[in-house]
């Protein structure tokens, strides 16, 4: 047993001399794995089943004398018919499983919290506007969570109809104007 772990070392030894032959050694050894992993595959390849058109598939169920099909097997025929449209929907939730969740509010027959007309008024609309920060050296401001710069549109997001238009960017506050009316809206404060 002693002789054959000292002919393994002087083995190893001779092969771990030069690095080249030992480069060459590593690198036949995984091209000959992946020849036996490929060599494995093939050999224990799946059964697949082809599908082929229907007209192939009559015409081999009405040959009499079918020289492909043997005694012991027997031809099954299914046909599915699938829908055009889906009949639910495959994302919808549960309700037996999920009962907690709430409803979703495009589905609800409630009314909306503001009605249209209310926010109409642009003082109302403004006041629901958030200035949250001004910048002096390129003016631009963020409001209620959007950039700006001057000149650019502001649209409420309770009316689209009312829309303001940025006009200067001061040290705590903006100007915007609609309809020929300048409004001041102040940071952490309200519009004027």
């Amino acid at each position: 047993m002693e002789r054959i772990g000292m002919l393994f070392r002087r083995m190893m030894v001779q092969m771990t001399a030069d690095r080249r032959k030992f480069g060459l050694l590593c690198a036949l050894a995984a091209v000959g794995l992946l020849f036996w992993a490929r060599i494995i595959v093939i050999k224990n390849l799946p059964r697949a089943v082809m599908a082929e058109g229907e007209q192939a598939l009559l015409a081999a169920a009405e040959e009499p004398g079918n020289a492909n099909m043997s005694d012991n097997q027997t031809q099954l025929s299914r046909t599915f018919v699938l829908e055009e449209v889906p009949g639910r929907d495959p994302f919808a939730l549960n309700p037996m499983w999920f009962s907690g969740l709430e409803e979703d509010a495009s589905l609800s027959n409630d009314q909306p919290k503001l009605a249209p007309g209310k926010s109409e008024d642009p003082e109302q609309v403004i006041s629901h506007l958030r200035l949250e920060a001004v910048m002096q050296g390129s003016p631009m401001a963020v409001i209620s969570g959007r950039t700006y710069r001057p000149g650019d549109l502001i649209d409420s997001q309770d009316s689209g109809s009312v829309r303001f238009v940025l006009i200067e960017v001061q040290r705590r506050s903006v100007v915007l104007e609609h309809a020929g009316r300048r409004y001041e809206l102040r940071m952490g404060g309200s519009g004027t």
